[in-house]
């Protein structure tokens, strides 16, 4: 019931808003898929970074909510990702639009997103980098000279670019192989700037850069961000 309780914490205090297209005054973004199937809270998958010719002896690709795995509360849901390429570097991603913004208009924000994740510093983790941003553009999948490339500057491998906010590692301090809750926060939880769109939007981007040529599976317990008009 973690979940539960920190979001009547948040609701007491007035700072969660349950609108997923939308800001309320409170200026938060809160998503945690608690609603099953349909509990995708305006979140779509996607992925870049294979080529064209990939079949499915190369590639695999599954993204859904699903019930969080044992070692986490397994009454409650998470986003889950399985990815696997086996011919190179893949970025597997979710993305959101929010409206309601002011156009134009500045803000801070803090991006809050919570990983579970079963891997330890000795496995994959050098070769699988989290990622996240929020970006007047959508974030999209587009065909180039027969890649699937993403169209933000997100880096490559563990390098960041400009449009990352939040970067970092998806191992777990536990030496077990068990799943553990991940808490990652943009710029070490302290604001950062980000202005809105003409139509008053921002969209939202989280997902693993990956050179592993295996199946990394990873799920998304919960993404906040909080807003501070400028």
């Amino acid at each position: 019931m973690k979940k539960y309780i920190l979001i009547a914490i948040l609701a007491a205090a007035g700072l969660w808003s349950c609108n997923e297209d939308s800001l309320d005054a409170s200026i938060t973004v809160d998503s945690n898929f608690q609603s099953g199937t349909g509990g995708t809270d305006g979140w779509t998958p996607e992925y870049a970074g294979f080529a064209a010719t990939a079949d499915s002896t190369q590639l695999d690709t599954v993204a859904a909510t699903a019930l969080l795995p044992r070692g986490l509360d397994t009454t409650q849901y998470g986003y889950r990702i399985l990815s696997r390429y086996s011919k190179g570097n893949m970025f597997s991603y979710l993305k959101k639009r929010v409206s309601g913004f002011t156009p134009n208009k500045s803000y801070e924000m803090v991006l809050q997103v919570d990983l579970a994740t079963r891997y330890t510093a000795s496995t994959i983790v050098d070769k699988v980098t989290f990622k996240a941003g929020v970006s007047p553009i959508e974030p999209l999948t587009k065909l180039v000279s027969g890649t699937y490339t993403f169209n933000l500057d997100k880096g490559t491998g563990n390098q960041s670019g400009k449009a990352v906010l939040l970067a970092g590692s998806i191992a777990s301090t536990n030496s077990d192989t068990r799943y553990h809750t991940l808490l990652r926060y943009s710029n070490d939880g302290q604001p950062v700037t980000v202005v809105a769109n003409n139509e008053g939007e921002l969209w939202f981007f989280a997902g693993t850069d990956s050179d592993y040529k295996d199946t990394t599976i990873f799920y998304f317990d919960r993404i906040i961000a909080r807003f501070k008009e400028l």
